[in-house]
């Protein structure tokens, strides 16, 4: 397509609708992209970004949508890994890769990307316990948490979404189990609910509510994405310390455009925007730098590790793996199989909670 096409498809498009997470710096990048594409093409776009700690939502949303044989109510889906492969098995994705909006593609290592359907734009992401190094310095295991230090100290996560489940993940590696065998997912889940469970302040997926009671001291330890614990030590709270399970499992975020999508060229443009390096590496946005580092996560490829920012090169990678150490740190998952054995455990997990 020449530019004068592309820019007679986005003005025909005039809408963009990304499915994706509750960022503290949303606003920031939606007035970014827009003027990116106001630059660029010389058109005005609206631009909806939605955000929620429930991926799932959007996929039940997505397939009542194209089972009524209506438009997708989404142009790109920027969630984890495993939606896509749920997605999937339900033809409900759309393959763009590759594509000559997508130059990017060319930046990100194979390993990440999911041709020709998907490709990755987060390297390091996973489920953490972020604690207080001062009022629980004795973590070091995911099994700590049962410690009675810790009761009415701590939040884990609500069922039926990733952050749970990658927590789970996680815990099973701690205790031997595997995840690909639903009942031994199930007697994790039991390990939790009865060693845990009593420690458990709330069980909750809401990031601000984590942070208020992290900082107030009310929790000495929640669950959610190591993004958090880089938010808060580089913001108001250098008390917050991460713990990684024995086993890490990568739970990162995949672009991809569902089927039905109104706007697919605005997608693959955004998608080719949120690869490219200044964006991976947001240093020239107005952003302090704990948003910065909760919406970075990781180097996709080696033609991003100039980017890191002066401020941060020291101390860079005490908060993430070098890319030739995710290789070794970080296990695969077997998507399939977790979404299979999810079916079991997170049901599991709902009823022992009593949601």
């Amino acid at each position: 397509m020449t530019d004068d096409e592309i820019k007679a498809e986005i003005q025909k498009e005039g809408k963009l609708v990304v499915a994706n997470w509750t960022y503290t710096a949303n606003d920031e990048l939606v007035k970014q992209f827009k003027q990116y594409v106001k630059d660029k093409y010389g058109v005005d776009i609206q631009f909806i970004y939605e955000g929620t700690q429930a991926p799932s939502t959007y996929l039940t949303n997505l397939y009542a949508a194209l089972k009524a044989g209506n438009p997708s109510p989404y142009d790109v889906m920027a969630i984890e890994e495993n939606y896509w492969a749920e997605a999937v098995e339900n033809d409900a994705v759309q393959p763009f890769l590759p594509s000559d909006l997508i130059p990017n593609q060319n930046l990100v290592l194979e390993q990440f990307q999911r041709a020709p359907t998907a490709i990755g734009f987060q390297a390091t992401a996973t489920p953490a316990i972020v604690y207080s190094k001062s009022r629980a310095p004795f973590m070091k295991s995911y099994k700590d948490l049962a410690d009675p230090r810790l009761k009415g100290k701590v939040t884990l996560p609500l069922p039926g979404d990733i952050t749970a489940g990658g927590f789970l993940l996680g815990m099973a590696s701690e205790l031997g189990k595997d995840y690909k065998d639903p009942n031994q997912m199930k007697e994790t889940v039991d390990w939790v609910v009865d060693n845990v469970g009593p420690n458990v302040l709330k069980y909750t997926t809401d990031s601000a509510e984590m942070q208020q009671l992290l900082r107030s001291g009310a929790a000495d330890a929640v669950v959610f994405w190591n993004s958090l614990a880089r938010l808060e030590f580089l913001g108001p709270n250098q008390d917050a310390a991460m713990l990684l399970p024995k086993t890490v499992y990568p739970v990162n975020g995949y672009l991809w455009i569902p089927k039905n999508a109104t706007s697919p060229v605005l997608a693959q443009i955004f998608i080719n925007w949120r690869l490219s390096p200044e964006v991976q590496f947001p240093n020239n946005w107005p952003i302090d730098k704990g948003p910065w580092a909760e919406l970075h996560e990781g180097i996709l490829g080696p033609a991003y590790a100039d980017q890191i920012p002066d401020w941060f090169k020291a101390d860079y990678y005490t908060f993430f793996p070098k890319l030739e150490d995710i290789e070794k740190t970080f296990a695969k998952v077997d998507w399939k199989a977790y979404n299979d054995s999810a079916k079991v455990f997170q049901d599991h997990y709902a009823k022992r909670i009593g949601q």
